[in-house]
């Protein structure tokens, strides 16, 4: 079970190094920029044990026929290094240099098309910030997040955008489920990433890759709470300039009654699980929980 805690992993970057690798990204070009992820990922690869092991014991669990070698650590680590790199653009509007590649769109579209809110589960498989890309057609979604974590580089990566600051909605605060449904109740969709446990909230136990996890209940409590419907998200990055956007259902109605609640809440938690299970075996390297998710430590 993931009794490691995520918050305990620390930010390594510098504001200096992130300035620059945002400048460079934005002044000079994507191409440039992306030459200066080789000796990041080999900076990571060398001074961090833990990113290592944690690569190292995810891929042993996927078992692929590549097996789980310094090879597979290193391309790993670089997908995140090129992932977070293209936060700039996606961040900023900058999307028009990449090619994306859209799977069930038609659940987003139906959805704003009748002015209904809806919830928007995603996951640290891929990019959550090519989710922007849908911003001129859907809008700006509200995104639900623990802001002290990784604080850094989410000011310094939103600061290029201050609309993205006003989009977030702060995990920890008080009133957190109050602004989730103002939100919905706007007709907007809220997005949230859901693949983790968070202390302070009730948590379910589940497997994946074959051994047990938890995440917390909260996101999916809330769906059901406020009877909206639910959307998997996933953000996938291919290569280069290739992203594939990917839409699966969750649930779009609520026809039980309050008893039957807490079963339709495991339901569409196990779905979910079932739902990232797939991806990440279809796209190893997109796996971006860079701790001991499975708490074998």
């Amino acid at each position: 079970m993931n009794k490691s805690n995520w918050k305990a992993s620390k930010e390594r970057s510098t504001p200096f190094a992130l300035h620059l690798i945002c400048w460079l990204a934005l002044n000079i070009s994507r191409g440039f920029a992306r030459f200066w992820l080789y000796p990041i990922t080999l900076y990571f690869f060398i001074t961090s044990s833990k990113v290592r092991s944690a690569s190292k014991n995810y891929f042993k669990r996927l078992n692929l026929p590549g097996g789980h070698g310094y090879t597979q650590v290193l391309k790993h680590i670089y997908y995140f290094s090129s992932v977070i790199l293209d936060r700039v653009y996606f961040i900023t509007g900058r999307t028009e240099q990449f090619n994306i590649k859209i799977y069930n769109e038609n659940l987003v579209a139906n959805y704003s098309r009748e002015n209904l809110g809806f919830i928007l589960l995603g996951s640290h498989v891929g990019g959550f910030d090519v989710l922007q890309y849908l911003t001129s057609k859907y809008g700006q979604a509200k995104i639900m997040m623990d802001v002290s974590h990784n604080s850094m580089i989410t000011d310094i990566l939103y600061s290029l955008n201050p609309v993205m600051f006003n989009a977030i909605i702060d995990a920890n605060s008080d009133n957190v489920l109050l602004k989730i449904k103002e939100s919905l109740d706007e007709s907007r969709f809220v997005a949230i990433l859901a693949d983790r446990n968070i202390s302070n909230q009730k948590k379910v136990n589940l497997s994946l890759l074959g051994d047990e996890i938890s995440i917390a209940k909260f996101p999916f409590t809330i769906a059901h709470v406020l009877k909206k419907p639910v959307v998997v998200f996933f953000g996938i990055y291919k290569g280069g300039n290739e992203y594939e956007i990917h839409f699966k259902k969750l649930r779009g109605d609520f026809g039980g009654d309050r008893a039957s609640r807490e079963v339709d809440i495991e339901t569409d938690i196990q779905l979910y699980m079932e739902y990232v299970q797939e991806m990440i075996k279809t796209h190893p390297f997109n796996w971006f929980n860079f701790y001991d998710y499975w708490g074998d430590e």
